[in-house]
């Protein structure tokens, strides 16, 4: 089925609710038949909407009703080092040239002094 106009996003999104569980719970050849008729209908590359359908399950159900399931995934890491000895970090870093780590942790007692 070829659309004339594009679907809209709210339609997408209500299309990937409504298949999501079926998806989920389907054996093998019946999620193949789920993603083409989700592909069918939304003009998404079987990719595509094979993620959509899986991470409708994982969106929290308070989410807004017209985003297409996004995941932030990243995660963020502890910084290390404080901004203060970040900073220290740089200057002795660039005081020495741009040295490699190596280098540098082996230098780095000998720059504090200098400094």
């Amino acid at each position: 089925m070829l659309l004339e106009e594009k679907l809209s996003m709210k339609a997408r999104v209500e299309v990937t609710k409504r298949y999501a569980q079926a998806y989920a719970d389907a054996p093998k050849h019946g999620k193949s038949l789920i993603l083409d008729q989700v592909v069918e209908v939304t003009g998404w590359n079987r990719d595509h909407a094979r993620q959509q359908l899986r991470l409708r399950l994982l969106q929290a159900p308070g989410r807004a009703v017209a985003t297409v399931a996004v995941i932030d995934r990243r995660k963020t890491k502890p910084r290390r080092y404080s901004y203060d000895a970040t900073k220290v970090l740089q200057q002795v870093w660039a005081t020495s040239g741009g040295s490699c780590g190596k280098y540098l942790a082996a230098a780095m007692g000998d720059w504090l002094d200098a400094m």
